[in-house]
């Protein structure tokens, strides 16, 4: 199965989807105000999808969220065609009902999930077109089985944002308790990509070699045991790309990304290991998985020291 499946669904079947069917909706609608009604909340909807496609705007990140956002704003657009569209009162609470339940679902996903709308968002429209410009160069370049592509970290923004200080190389940097809160939560964040990196290198560590002499129904099975280590790691390194991170921490943010990027190289050599019959190759790909592995380990480390110095180096700014 490709991994990628559920993130085109989240990102481009499911919003495009919703927005087909309110068109058609529209379309079909019996009375003229229906009519209107429909093809008003249709232009609302095909709006937010080019704003989200098209222009990688600054209001909703472009990665799997942003879509699953996009996807319930023009459900509840739809369900408020459907109310308009409603003759029968109890078919009229029903459709209103799921309107609410598609507007909560929006704001939570906005609000409690991740910072992906601008709105319930910590950070700047600045600071979403960057994080958007970003993943779209990063997925551009993602070619699933390969190298893939590579994350660059986007130059340090010239002046404070949202209360943060940035400071000149050499000086100790100095946030206010805004910033402190978003690298709190950032850690939180990065604290469950760190367990799940440790769960997927100890896979890879368990890895027992393949015997020249394995049965093909064997060989079958190593290689599922395989496949689902590289796509566990293909998912991780998208999760550790899709956090929002504060300025200050971008640094080590990259450090992540390259951590994960490792990670990722090396379940797909140690797939591409299972796969192998010729046993110079294999063992290629063998040595390979552990150069990545240890490459990982020098990029988590790495992380580790940034984030330790960004804490010690914390001061609550003094008021004058």
């Amino acid at each position: 199965m490709n991994p990628h499946v559920a993130e085109i669904a989240l990102m481009f079947v499911l919003p495009l989807g919703v927005t087909f069917i309110t068109i058609l909706q529209a379309a079909s609608a019996e009375y003229r105000y229906q009519k209107l009604t429909g093809a008003l909340f249709s232009l609302i909807v095909v709006a937010m999808d080019c704003l989200f496609y098209f222009t990688k705007n600054s209001f909703i990140s472009y990665n799997n969220d942003g879509g699953l956002l996009l996807a319930f704003a023009s459900l509840f657009f739809f369900g408020m065609l459907y109310v308009v569209r409603s003759n029968d009162r109890a078919e009229k609470c029903a459709n209103i009902l799921f309107t609410a339940f598609m507007l909560a679902a929006f704001i939570g996903i906005a609000y409690w999930d991740r910072p992906t709308f601008l709105v319930t968002s910590d950070y700047s429209p600045a600071e979403l077109a960057a994080q958007n410009a970003r993943y779209q160069d990063y997925i551009e370049s993602f070619q699933n089985g390969g190298d893939g592509g590579t994350w660059k970290t986007a130059p340090r923004a010239a002046k404070a944002t949202g209360g943060t200080v940035v400071n000149m190389p050499g000086e100790k940097p100095e946030f206010s308790s805004a910033a402190k809160g978003r690298l709190d939560r950032y850690i939180n964040e990065t604290d469950k990509v760190i367990a799940r990196m440790q769960e997927i290198m100890a896979a890879i560590d368990s890895y027992e070699p393949i015997a020249p002499s394995i049965s093909d129904a064997e060989r079958e099975q190593r290689g599922s045991q395989a496949l689902a280590i590289n796509n566990n790691a293909t998912a991780l390194n998208k999760k550790a790309l899709g956090l929002f991170h504060p300025h200050e921490s971008s640094e080590a943010h990259s450090e992540l990304i390259q951590a994960t990027e490792s990670l990722r190289l090396a379940a797909y050599s140690l797939y591409t290991y299972s796969l192998q019959e010729d046993t110079e190759e294999q063992m290629n790909q063998y040595k390979q998985s552990r150069s990545q592995i240890a490459q990982t380990k020098i990029f988590l480390e790495r992380f580790r020291n940034d984030i330790q110095n960004l804490i010690s180096n914390y001061q609550p700014q003094q008021e004058e």
